[in-house]
């Protein structure tokens, strides 16, 4: 499943408090996945019953590793198809790993990540926030005392680009244009033609899809751990041999 310009969501943003916004809600999932067999459980904490805590530790530490791992080979598979940078990938994207070891290593791995803001995928435009000097368009500006609404002659910004799927080009949003918020916030915006409780012309941001959207569905997920997991014996098996051999940690 791929997500493409059709995709692109509108979605208002929040004020929490002064200059503080919140953008669409996460979207999340989990995959179950048994990370290592009982025998393999077993035959570590076999060596590792001398040392306090050791099989804790070696668990714990072989997670971390196929944690990583997961993040990385996800930020691979999105890029695969999306134009997105993997910084901006990392900035929305979360992967966590809770585990309990009964019948073996069972672990629970959590992908969750917002939708990521338009303005952010490779190709948007323009980079900076710009105005189309050859036209002028009305915006309200509050309401008069009568409460009738104040209104302004100004530019426009000038028509904002974007894209998300690597295999098409930018394709020109004619009534959204590229504005900075008060808060440093840049991104693609488009009035909505409503008003915002302090009387203003009321506009939201485009939006592209959320990293679990773009690894596509639990098929592809379900993949990725699965890819991650099958190191984590070879992690385990490295933990248990630096702490029987008295390192401190691996790395």
């Amino acid at each position: 499943m791929s997500f493409g310009e059709n995709d692109i969501s509108r979605e208002a943003r929040v004020r929490i408090q002064g200059n503080q916004f919140k953008g669409p809600e996460s979207d999340h999932f989990g995959v179950h996945v048994t990370a290592a067999g009982q025998e393999a459980l077993e035959q570590a904490e076999r060596l590792l019953e001398g040392i306090p805590n050791g099989i804790e530790r070696a668990l714990s530490g072989a997670i971390r590793r196929a944690t990583a791992h997961m993040q990385s080979v996800s930020k691979k598979a999105v890029r695969e198809r999306y134009a997105i940078s993997a910084a901006n990938i990392r900035a929305e994207e979360s992967v966590t790993v809770a585990y309990t070891y009964q019948n073996g290593v069972q672990a629970y791995v959590h992908f969750a990540g917002n939708r990521i803001p338009l303005y952010r995928f490779d190709g948007a435009r323009p980079a900076q926030p710009t105005y189309d000097t050859s036209r002028l368009v009305p915006v309200m500006l509050g309401t008069d005392a009568d409460g009738e609404g104040k209104w302004r002659m100004v530019h426009p910004g000038a028509a904002a680009y974007g894209h998300v799927l690597k295999s098409t080009s930018p394709k020109q949003f004619q009534n959204a244009f590229v504005a900075k918020m008060a808060n440093g916030h840049i991104g693609i915006f488009e009035r909505t033609g409503g008003m915002t409780g302090n009387d203003l012309d009321e506009i939201e941001e485009l939006y592209g899809p959320s990293v679990p959207q773009m690894l596509g569905n639990q098929e592809v997920a379900e993949r990725l751990t699965g890819e991650a997991m099958e190191s984590f014996e070879k992690n385990l098996d490295q933990y248990v041999y630096a702490l029987l051999n008295g390192y401190i940690s691996v790395r």
